[in-house]
């Protein structure tokens, strides 16, 4: 059992601890009402003074309000600390659950222009690298992506995404690993996503052609690369 695990059996048995506290005494001070009203009852009839039940009444009604309120607010608290300690566990699980993914480095061959694309999600920025390339009529590129080390062997899924902005033209790529072509696409002014097997410590290659058919002088080929692990 984790140490994880203790602490937060510990922190949801002292809540409970003290939610049994409060409605103790909550019945305890229901219980021990009657018991006084009865006694300020008959001491008020024998000494004909109805203004000590009054008072008595009075003493009472606050006791019960003070005891209300701490109940509601031992009943809060609880609640409240059960929501934070379910969504914590299930952040924890779906955390667990997620995929292990990492950018691969460039380790060789054409060099592409790199860049950070960011999106925003909620409050944060989240930013990715990005590879770009320029291919005028009929250049051909060849990177190779270095391996991502693990501790033990593991097969993972390789993913990369072309896509070609504010250019009709078409470009022929494909991925190999270990000399094997383990992908290919045809990108025409559009996003076009693979997805390949590679295991860790495993370089891949990609490489990308356009033909010599004109169109506009120089296309802006933009690569996003990454390797997924099962955790």
């Amino acid at each position: 059992m984790s140490w994880e695990l203790v602490e937060r059996l510990s922190w949801l048995a002292g809540i409970f601890s003290a939610l049994v506290a409060a409605i103790a005494g909550w019945m305890a001070a229901r219980a021990s009402r009657g018991t006084v009203r009865d006694l300020a009852l008959i001491v008020s009839v024998a000494a004909d003074k109805p203004e000590l039940l009054e008072k008595v009444e009075a003493d009472a009604r606050k006791r019960a309000e003070a005891v209300r309120r701490r109940v509601r607010a031992v009943v809060v608290f609880t609640a409240t600390a059960f929501v934070l300690v379910a969504t914590g566990g299930l952040i924890g699980l779906l955390a667990a659950q997620l995929p292990d993914h990492v950018r691969p480095a460039v380790a060789g061959g054409d060099t592409p222009r790199t860049v950070s694309e960011c999106a925003q999600a909620a409050e944060a920025t989240l930013c990715a690298p990005m590879h770009v390339y320029e291919l005028a009529a009929g250049a051909k590129v060849e990177t190779r992506f270095a391996g991502v080390p693990r501790p033990t062997p593991q097969q993972g899924v390789g993913g990369l995404s072309v896509e070609l902005p504010r250019c009709e033209a078409e470009v022929r790529w494909h991925v190999t690993v270990a000399g094997a072509v383990v992908a290919e696409a045809v990108s025409r002014d559009d996003l076009v996503r693979v997805d390949f097997p590679v295991a860790s410590d495993q370089e891949y290659t990609f490489t990308a052609e356009r033909p010599a058919d004109g169109g506009c002088p120089t296309t802006e080929l933009r690569v996003r690369t990454g390797v997924s692990f099962e955790r």
